[in-house]
């Protein structure tokens, strides 16, 4: 999945931003990783990944800056408290929350990488 832009993937994803920081408009994924273990988040492999999960404390964030995923999309309409917004903000990674599948992400991500 080469250079899927963010923007176009939270349109098509149903995405709202949650916290954006400037310029997120241009950021660019390499690929997709989908989890809910903080432990398959820290061994993934890649740079450039947008990662889509349901998790909801602010280690997520946290741990996705450490290995370096670009943006991270919660599905399934969770609510994202406080505490992981202020995260995403301190850590400078886009926040966005769809009401969609996990699945239904993956598919829809998936489509997107074939398209110019």
């Amino acid at each position: 999945m080469g250079g899927m832009n963010i923007k176009r993937l939270a349109e098509d994803l149903g995405a709202t931003p949650l916290y954006v920081p400037a310029g997120w408009e241009h950021l660019e994924v390499d690929s997709v990783f989908a989890s809910d273990l903080i432990s398959d988040i820290l061994v993934s492999e890649g740079e450039d990944q947008l990662l889509l999960t349901s998790l909801t404390s602010a280690q997520v964030v946290r741990t996705a800056a450490l290995v370096g995923i670009v943006a991270v999309f919660l599905v399934y309409r969770r609510h994202a408290p406080p505490e992981l917004v202020a995260a995403a903000r301190d850590q400078e990674i886009p926040l966005f929350c769809s009401a969609i599948t996990k699945f239904e992400a993956c598919v829809r991500a998936g489509r997107l990488k074939d398209l110019p």
